[in-house]
């Protein structure tokens, strides 16, 4: 019972159809090269890893009737991870293929952004349907099988981007349902997508599935005291605490790390045992590198 899943369930209403698709953007033929206006493009090694993760988080544990308009019973959840941000006029469920241990393919019934689609956010979608059981046949791959479009990061994020067609992306780093969480992604936040009210940085991080504190009485607003920052001086990673922590308290797998030091943070770490999932799988240590695009 993890992630950005259980979090869903306080989510009333969404649409699991399609919309129009995109005017044309690129098509990704799979072999290493893709197509935009009608040139072709070596395709960079970075897209090859943009679905970056699948976390099995819930089995048998989700309504069906809230979630996605069907009585079918209870469904199971699982959180995809995306290093770029989704097109989400583009996102349908039928975009997906969860293979499970004994090779069978599942189609998820209904798939969301929510509750990480605020701007700045929309790298996590949620699928729900039936994609095996944990321990005798739990899914070992997600597939990409439709046209679902990475779309730019907006002002004030530092990551890269390409509008880029999934078509044939596929993962096999499916999170089983017993693992905790861990970070998966981190960007410098400025202008009005920055949370922080104090600080001369702040660094958005998302982990693979919801989390909140693991730590007996402390709220998700002291989780801000377990992780660490750190700039590079000259070879040297030196640490740095946040000062405090925002976009917090709504459910989704991102926060805000606000730290009052100039130099810049390069990358991200949290010890082990802060964080837990809804199933309350504890964090091993974690840490991830922050993305920055530079021309």
């Amino acid at each position: 019972m993890k992630t950005v899943l259980r979090l869903s369930i306080i989510i009333l209403l969404f649409s699991c159809n399609k919309k129009e698709d995109p005017q044309e953007q690129v098509t990704n033929d799979c072999t290493g090269e893709y197509t935009t206006a009608g040139m072709l493009v070596e395709i960079d090694e970075e897209i090859q890893d943009t679905l970056v993760s699948a976390f099995f988080g819930l089995d048998n544990a989700l309504p069906s009737l809230l979630l996605c308009n069907q009585q079918v019973g209870l469904l199971d959840g699982m959180p995809v991870n995306f290093k770029f941000p989704l097109d989400a006029s583009t996102l349908s469920e039928t975009d997906f293929e969860v293979l499970d241990s004994l090779g069978n393919i599942h189609t998820p019934i209904c798939v969301s952004l929510a509750p990480a689609n605020e701007n700045g956010k929309n790298r996590t979608v949620l699928l729900l349907g039936e994609f095996g059981t944990a321990v005798t046949n739990p899914p070992v791959e997600v597939r990409v099988v439709g046209d679902l479009f990475t779309t730019d990061t907006l002002s004030g994020e530092s990551a890269c981007s390409a509008i880029i067609n999934l078509n044939g992306i596929t993962t096999t780093n499916v999170i089983p349902l017993a693992d905790g969480p861990s970070l998966f992604f981190a960007q410098r936040i400025d202008g009005n997508l920055n949370e922080c009210n104090s600080g001369t940085q702040t660094i958005q991080v998302a982990w693979n599935g919801g989390v909140t504190p693991y730590i007996s009485d402390d709220t998700e607003s002291d989780l801000f005291q377990y992780y660490v920052g750190y700039s590079d001086c000259s070879g040297v990673l030196i640490p740095h605490v946040p000062i405090s922590i925002e976009d917090i308290n709504d459910n989704d797998n991102f926060h805000q790390l606000c730290f009052s030091t100039s130099d810049e943070i390069v990358k991200i770490s949290m010890m082990v045992n802060t964080v837990e999932d809804p199933n309350h799988d504890p964090n091993l240590y974690s840490e991830i590198y922050v993305s920055s695009c530079t021309p």
